[in-house]
């Protein structure tokens, strides 16, 4: 799996404690995410 703004390899702890996302099938950083869309993510409640 590889972040869809910088391309580095993203781990499966990385999604666990929320450094990165899956959306829509792509990859995320969480800072990738918000850099790219200029907005925070939101937190599943």
């Amino acid at each position: 799996m590889h972040c869809a703004l910088c391309n580095e390899f993203v781990e499966d702890n990385e999604l666990a404690c929320g450094d990165a996302i899956e959306v829509d099938g792509e990859y995320w950083h969480s800072e990738c995410y918000v850099e790219y869309y200029g907005e925070e993510l939101e937190e599943a409640v």
